[in-house]
């Protein structure tokens, strides 16, 4: 159990650095992109494809970080109502979900497999990497849950 905490809170900072990585590039190719567009009356070709990629990334490994925190939103009246049960509830909840990513993470991959043969239109970047943070994402949201469930820890939404 100590061990399981201990790499969910190693794989919980690698996901924070990479986003706080992802970010700071990000901020800093926006920035860069509108003073060279009304300084200097041009712009950077391909900074507007690179922030779009990055900002996917940001979203899929936010939603990892949401399920780690158990962040999401959550309708609760009937969790609420149902008193001892509730527990229960949240287990089927974790299970339909961890049905979700799985489904999300082999699609991802068939999906990162059939993109691997074509390049972005603007970056001299093979489109399986940039789709690469689906599986990714999605196998770091489940054993996010595994150790959500293991832990047993209170919701905030549910």
């Amino acid at each position: 159990m100590r061990t399981l905490n201990r790499f969910g809170q190693i794989l919980e900072k690698l996901v924070i650095y990479s986003v706080l990585l992802l970010l700071a590039v990000l901020i800093t190719l926006v920035f860069l992109q509108v003073v060279l567009r009304f300084v200097f009356s041009s712009g950077m070709v391909w900074a507007e494809e690179l922030d779009r990629y990055i900002f996917v990334w940001l979203m899929f490994l936010g939603i990892t970080m949401g399920v780690y925190k158990q962040k999401h939103i959550a309708i609760t009246v009937i969790a609420d109502r149902l008193g001892r049960f509730s527990k229960v509830l949240r287990l089927l909840v974790h299970l339909i979900t961890g049905f979700f990513f799985a489904v999300l993470l082999w699609q991802g991959y068939q999906f990162m497999l059939v993109s691997i043969s074509g390049m972005a239109s603007v970056l001299p970047i093979n489109l399986g990497i940039i789709y690469s943070i689906i599986p990714l994402s999605s196998l770091i949201a489940i054993v996010f849950l595994i150790l959500v469930i293991v832990d047993g820890r209170k919701e905030e939404g549910l």
